[in-house]
This record gives structure tokens, sequence and C-alpha cells, in this order.
């Protein structure tokens, strides 16, 4: 499925308003917009998730495993991956915590596509 391929500059958060980001990149050499593209080895950590039920016990976001990935674009042999609509939209991609719901999008490159 095409998409938009995500880099590690993208803003996004997890649905509670966590600010999601990796913490850096797992490759620096191939760049879209000036930024790394991210691969599957990229893990997006969460910070400042407001998930209410964090203080009754249930833990909040951590991360965010995208679920979305291209089968033809490769960055050192791994998948880059996808967005399949222009920000601001829900992600492909799940956050993990309590309850798993998907990302916000909420800017990105948008020129460079991939399958």
């Amino acid at each position: 499925m095409p998409g938009l391929i995500l880099h590690s500059g993208a803003t996004m958060t997890c649905a509670h308003q966590g600010s999601a980001n990796p913490p850096a990149p797992a490759q620096q050499r191939v760049l879209v917009g000036s930024q790394p593209v991210a691969t599957t080895a990229d893990t997006f950590v969460v910070l400042g998730c407001a998930f209410p039920a964090a203080s009754l016990g249930a833990p909040p976001c951590t991360s965010i495993r995208w679920t979305q990935m291209s089968t033809r674009v490769l960055v050192n042999r791994l998948p880059v991956l996808l967005q399949p609509t222009p920000p601001p939209s829900f992600g492909a991609g799940v956050g993990v915590g309590t309850p798993p719901s998907p990302p916000m999008v909420q800017a990105m490159q948008l020129r460079v596509r991939g399958t």
C-alpha cells in the first residue's frame, strides 16, 4: 500500500497528547526533507502521556509500533515506514500502552512516497 515516507523529524503524539519521537534514528545516511528516513529499526518513544488512568495504576503509552511499512523501498535492507495519509491524521501505528490506540501525526514531509 503506498504512502508518504516517514522520517525521524515527523511530529506526532500518542492518543493522549504525549509527544512521540525516536530517541536516535537507526540510520543517518538516507534523508528526506533533511531528516533521516524512519525504518522498522526505529522505535518511537512516547513522553508525557496524559492517559487519565495512569494515576489509577494503568500504564500510560510508552512507545509507538508502526504497522505500515514499504515492501519495495529499503534502507540498509530494512523497510521504510509509511504514513498512508497527509497530516494531520491518524498514523499507521499502534501505541504501546493501555488502551492501544493510533498515534496522531501532526507534521511530516509531503513529497516523497513509497510502496
